[in-house]
């Protein structure tokens, strides 16, 4: 065997190596020395890179913004980068625990009297059943902390869905610590979209906020109508009473589609359809690269939103985990109905209620055996 040149290989902006060729003189064969340090050497970088990748991705960095940053390390488009990132987490195994407790936790605010009081309830989300529902005189964070470590366990798993008080992430940080997984209600969250707009929208402001709304429910169909309106509104936009008289009727006939797609869900026993994970960073990211354009009101809710990502898509990584506090707030509305909740002169009155809707859930009210009249008639023999 002789030696007979080298074979260069060369990753572009990593540098080349020259390997070592040989010929075997008697039958003509080339061999070529081990070169697999090299590829052991890519490998390190390349896979410290996805690290860094699924780090970015998880602040939030889109693709394009990672292929930027890139440019000051080493160049990487945008398409390799999305391609290395899914092919990474298509390997991963996150642990799961079976046994994870999902909970739903929310507040009423009845009143006894004149006098405010607060009703804290924990709702399993798996069984719908209470886990604790009671009255309080205040909801200071010592009241919510106490109420929480008595009713769950905190060296357990927890699952837990609440509104966005900004007191509740330091609460339950500090009681469940790294046990906690905090999903915020989406429902919530499109009731504050919604509140940040005019009672009174127009066609554009309307458009803008179902953009807003369809970040995590699919709401393409109202979308597509009200872009057909919009375009529709530039053939009178001119004429200030024929665009008066255009937007009512416009109005009027986006409200009538909007109830016949609810109907439609209602018939078919259908929630609003959620987003895939992808496609709700996908519209996500389309509001932001035009964020400058929008009122201050939007561009702080749309802030909100990208500061609390991760707590409002954790119901994607946990199979049945759920994403709103609708199943609380349903038992709300059965237990102490809103024109109710100031019709209370007692604590007791309250409490009352709230246990009758616990027994009617568990099934404790039960038939009679025997009718008014069944029972009437046995006292027949005794009539005067």
């Amino acid at each position: 065997m002789v030696h007979n040149g080298y074979n260069p290989h060369t990753k572009q902006g990593l540098g080349e190596i020259n390997i070592g060729r040989y010929k075997y003189s008697n039958c003509g064969r080339t061999y070529e020395e081990d070169y697999s340090f090299w590829g052991d050497l890519k490998a390190l970088l390349f896979d410290s890179f996805n690290d860094f990748f699924k780090l970015l991705r998880y602040h939030n960095v889109s693709y394009d913004g990672i292929s930027d940053i890139m440019e000051f390390i080493y160049p990487i488009s945008r398409s390799t980068i999305l391609r290395a990132f899914y092919k990474e987490m298509e390997q991963e195994t996150v642990p799961f625990s079976e046994n994870i407790h999902m909970v739903h936790y929310d507040e009423q605010h009845p009143k006894e009297g004149r006098c405010q009081k607060y009703r804290l309830t924990l709702l399993d989300a798996k069984t719908q059943t209470t886990i604790a529902d009671e009255l309080f005189e205040d909801k200071n964070p010592e009241t919510i902390k106490e109420f929480l470590q008595k009713n769950l366990d905190p060296s357990e798993p927890v699952f837990i869905v609440t509104d966005f008080d900004k007191r509740y992430p330091d609460i339950l940080k500090e009681i469940f610590g790294d046990k906690l997984v905090h999903q915020y209600c989406l429902m919530h969250l499109n009731k504050l979209i919604v509140s940040d707009f005019p009672k009174n929208t127009t066609i554009e402001q309307e458009l803008l906020k179902y953009r807003l709304l369809n970040i995590f429910y699919n709401r393409e169909n109202e979308i597509k109508f009200l872009e057909k309106l919009l375009s529709e509104e530039l053939n009178v936009i001119t004429n200030e009473e024929k665009h008066q008289e255009w937007s009512k009727k416009a109005k009027k006939e986006f409200n009538q589609f909007r109830h016949k797609l609810k109907l439609k869900r209602r018939r078919k026993k259908e929630n609003l359809p959620l987003n895939s994970l992808e496609k709700a960073k996908d519209n996500f990211d389309k509001l932001m690269q035009n964020i400058r354009t929008y009122d201050e009101t939007i561009q702080k809710r749309l802030w909100m939103i990208n500061k609390h990502w991760l707590n409002l898509t954790l119901f994607h990584y946990l199979p049945g985990a759920p994403a709103t506090n609708n199943p609380i707030e349903s038992y709300y509305s059965k237990s102490l109905k809103t024109d109710n909740k100031k019709q209370f002169r007692t604590d007791k009155g309250i409490e009352n209620q709230i246990k009758l809707t616990q027994m009617r859930r568990l099934n404790l009210l039960k038939k009679p055996q025997k009718s008014f009249l069944e029972l009437f008639r046995l006292f027949n023999p005794f009539k005067l």
